[in-house]
């Protein structure tokens, strides 16, 4: 059935409630609110779901200015965007940042989206702000916005009438994962679940014959390019359901234009994930794949009962052992389960049995969500609950286009409560020292849930809408409200995010900075005022730091500083720095590195608080919590070169990210010292003849020159990008074609 026939279905379904209850003589709000629903064009209906998502998705930021801005938002994504931003509005791409160090293979760590237009664009705009908190919170409720269209229109797409598809696409964005994990902090998460479900509609609309294969492509490229590896699961499900669908049909025709489409898809995977496999053989993350229960972010077969009550905080293992959730992360919504009893089963059956693909998804993210833990390349099934109530909310809407039931209204009144009261007992029964917040709670659900239905007999479907969407901007008001709970006379930590505001903390460093600190004790205001950065933030912030984020990191660098993937280190890295580098390198580490700064944190080393510098290194700045020390002379050598061998004299040298020249004299063969980790992917050449690079202290590169008066050449170049733009722009050429040929089809079928 399709979605104009269903909005003259439900109209009529509503007309004859409406006959039922009596009809005011002169037309009500909501009448005239669903009147214009079905006049105005689909497209501008999209716009407006966009933006009423958009305006709720604000009033979290209105409740507190770091909502959008918490976890991997702070420490890694949004400093990262910006510093990509900035080198974009500078001419530069910088997929390779060797000044991050081990989080400077950008195009390697894949989840940047740097391939993705849409992710660059907001990096451009990210890099305007120099508030970071506001410039995560533009981006977030941007995608939440797109997110709310991508689910209106697949509402459409399945059949179902305009204000249930608008219910539901309003409600989704702001369901718990969605709202209170992924925008808030797991960006790519979020722009990997919006992608997924604007290639669903698009897929299935080219399924039926409604849509060109270049639309699902482009769509399957932004969510394939966001690097999230949950957008290529979801793309990989949705195409099965798809052609699982179309194969009951035996509609081969277009099965064949679906699995064309689909490979080319999955092609674009080269381009995104080839660079990150190149990383391996020194990355930190080495164990990838795995099959394992731990039982940490697993959710049951209960929270998903308990999805439509506000105030259930699952008992699931989450962060730092801690057995009880303090974010509602398995909220789906809040009218959804309380409205079963009233839908129209017996007239909903025959719209069923064309949405094959939307069960088959849905089942495929049930069994994945109530699994393992670990799920092969999968981990924390709490992270596939959104792709679950995405196909739920379908069927939700599909089912409430028939409108609601009207025989036997005060049995299924009884059975609503029920549900309501049932939601209300589990959250009460999982944490129930926040019973204040449950009755709450419970009181609001009842209400709205009220309100909604009688609105629906009193004035119809479109009063149904208007009560629906006012009451999840108010649930989200609420929960922003009283979640997370903060324990009475605890202050909360904010992070640094204004970037001009972090330069005092800086204002003494002197050429490139090794912070040795960890994160425990630190204050919100030590991090406002830069006396310690961590993550991506130093290098947003203008500072050359060796720290930095990174999800794959560099494992010989990562465990000789002692060094975490937030850039946070352990107080053995002191004496490690100045003990000789090893492999043949006899300075000191810390000159390997090429350090002209140090800044130490008391807690983490606490006899620097008292103890003067080494030689050669003088007190900068000395505040209760850090001590900074600067070099009393910079450090010799041109672009990278930290260390030569004494046989070798280095004459001259530059350095750009990918590239290093460097013009020596040798009286014998010796070696050279680059303060570089040695990604795989850089090769050296001597006057054009190439040598080995190797792996020195800490992973720097390390070369054998010959002796002799030559021009050493090092050069990077991503592994596996040159295969993956080649596959990628062969797979947008395959497509193109494939759409000229569809076109001719289509012409011959009308024909």
């Amino acid at each position: 059935m399709s979605a104009d026939t269903t909005d003259q279905v439900v109209g009529a379904s509503v007309a004859a409630a409406r006959d039922t209850a009596g009809s005011p003589a002169a037309p009500s709000l909501p009448r005239r609110i669903g009147r214009r629903l079905r006049t105005t064009p689909e497209w501008l209906v999209t716009l407006g779901v966009g933006a009423l998502s958009g305006l709720i998705g604000l009033i979290p930021q209105w409740r507190g200015n770091f909502f959008y801005y918490v976890g991997d938002n702070v420490e890694s994504f949004i400093p990262r965007w910006h510093m990509l931003g900035t080198a974009l509005r500078n001419g530069e791409w910088l997929v390779f940042d060797p000044d991050s160090w081990a989080g400077g293979n950008v195009v390697g760590e894949a989840a940047y989206g740097v391939f993705n237009p849409v992710t660059l664009v907001d990096a451009v705009l990210i890099s305007t702000f120099d508030n970071l908190s506001l410039a995560a919170a533009a981006v977030m409720v941007q995608f939440l916005a797109l997110l709310a269209m991508g689910t209106y229109l697949l509402a459409r797409e399945y059949g179902a009438g305009r204000v249930p598809a608008v219910v539901v696409a309003v409600a989704l964005p702001v369901s718990g994962f969605t709202l209170w994990y992924e925008a808030s902090g797991w960006p790519a998460g979020l722009m990997a679940f919006t992608w997924v479900t604007h290639f669903w509609w698009s897929a299935r609309r080219h399924a039926r014959g409604r849509l060109i294969p270049l639309v699902p492509f482009l769509f399957g490229f932004l969510a394939m390019t966001t690097g999230n590896p949950y957008a290529a699961l979801g793309l990989v499900v949705v195409l099965a359901a798809i052609a699982v669908e179309l194969l009951l049909q035996r509609n081969l025709a277009r099965l064949a234009h679906l699995v064309v489409m689909g490979a080319c898809v999955g092609v674009v995977a080269f381009l995104v994930f080839l660079p990150l496999l190149g990383t391996s053989s020194v990355s930190a993350r080495q164990q990838l794949a795995d099959l394992v229960n731990d039982t940490f972010l697993v959710p049951d077969l209960g929270d998903l009962a308990a999805s439509s009550s506000p105030t259930y905080l699952p008992s699931i293992t989450n962060w730092n052992g801690a057995l009880l959730e303090q974010l509602p992360s398995t909220y789906f919504a809040w009218f959804v389960l309380p409205l079963l009893p009233w839908l129209r089963w017996a007239d909903a059956r025959h719209r069923l049995a064309s949405m094959t693909s939307l069960f088959v998804v849905a089942g495929l993210y049930l069994l994945a969500t109530v699994g393992p833990s670990n799920l092969w390349l999968f981990r924390w099934p709490l992270r596939l609950i959104e792709y679950l109530y995405l196909a739920l909310a379908v069927l939700f809407a599909v089912l409430l286009s028939a409108g609601l039931a009207t025989d036997r209204r005060r049995q299924r009144a009884v059975a609503s409560a029920a549900v309501v009261l049932a939601g209300a007992y589990l959250s009460w029964a999982v944490q129930p020292e926040m019973t204040r917040v449950h009755v709450a709670g419970l009181a609001g659900v009842a209400i709205l849930v009220a309100l909604a239905t009688t609105a629906f007999f009193r004035r119809g479907m479109a009063a149904l809408g208007l009560v629906v969407v006012v009451g999840t901007a108010g649930v989200v008001a609420f929960q922003t409200t009283v979640f997370p709970p903060v324990p009475e006379g605890h202050i909360p930590n904010y992070p640094a995010y204004e970037l001009s505001g972090t330069s005092a903390g800086a204002v003494d460093y002197e050429g490139r900075v090794l912070q040795l600190a960890a994160q425990t004790g630190v204050t919100s205001q030590q991090l406002r005022s830069g006396e310690f950065l961590f993550g991506n933030l130093p290098g947003a912030a203008g500072v050359d730091s060796l720290t930095s984020y990174s999800g794959i990191g560099f494992l010989e660098f990562n465990d000789e500083l002692c060094i975490d993937y937030r850039g946070v280190m352990c107080p053995e890295a002191f004496d490690r720095l100045w003990a000789p580098a090893g492999g043949g390198v006899p300075v000191p580490l810390i000159d390997a590195l090429g350090v002209s700064t140090l800044v130490v944190q008391h807690s983490l080393v606490p006899g620097v608080a008292d103890e003067a510098p080494p030689e050669g290194w003088a007190l900068a700045d000395r505040t209760p919590v850090r001590s900074v020390w600067v070099r009393e002379e910079p450090l010799a050598g041109p672009g990278r070169v930290t260390w030569a061998s004494p046989e070798v004299d280095v004459l001259a040298g530059s350095a750009t990210p990918r590239r290093e020249t460097v013009d020596y004299r040798a009286d014998g063969p010796g070696r050279i010292l680059l303060a570089r980790l040695a990604w795989p992917g850089y090769t050296a050449t001597v006057d054009g003849r190439e040598i080995e690079v190797d792996n020195g202290p800490a992973g720097l590169i390390v070369l054998d020159v010959p002796a002799g008066e030559h021009t050493l050449t090092v050069t990077y170049e991503i592994p596996g990008l040159r295969l993956g733009a080649a596959a990628a722009a062969s797979a947008a050429i395959v497509v193109l074609v494939q759409t000229l040929v569809w076109w001719r089809q289509r012409r011959r079928w009308r024909g």
